[in-house]
């Protein structure tokens, strides 16, 4: 398995997406792929900001196929503490997504239970009045 694949698999099951990768090592999604792909050689610099933004070590990255069971014990399913705070900056960022989406609900939400009360209101007016 070459390094590319090794990196690969590992950022697949810290369940990061390449964007989250490059965004983290600061640079285009483009040139992290051909990392991943094998398309490009990687200095030793980069492969430990790689290993940084993982959480492992470089060993790890290296000898990954064949210690593989023990990367379940560190993978936690998300990217909360890695690379000094910029996965838990990009998590806060989707996170108060979530929550923006969730109040614009509740807002159109609001309006449609005030348009059904109008309506209610309406039709009692109509039919409740003495003819």
């Amino acid at each position: 398995m070459k390094v590319g694949d090794k990196i690969r698999d590992l950022r697949t099951l810290k369940k990061l997406s390449q964007e989250n990768m490059a965004e983290m090592l600061n640079m285009s999604l483009g040139a992290y792929g051909d990392i991943e792909r094998n398309k490009k050689d990687i200095s030793l610099t980069r492969l430990e900001q790689i290993a940084k933004s993982l959480g492992v070590s470089v060993l790890d990255i290296l000898s990954f196929g064949d210690k593989i069971s023990n990367f379940f014990d560190q993978c936690n399913g998300n990217a909360v503490g890695i690379n000094n705070g910029t996965a838990n900056n990009y998590e806060a960022r989707e996170i108060q997504h979530q929550l923006d989406k969730a109040l614009l609900e509740i807002d159109k939400l609001k309006v449609e239970k005030e348009k059904s009360d109008l309506e209610v209101k309406y039709w009692r007016e109509k039919f409740e009045k003495p003819q």
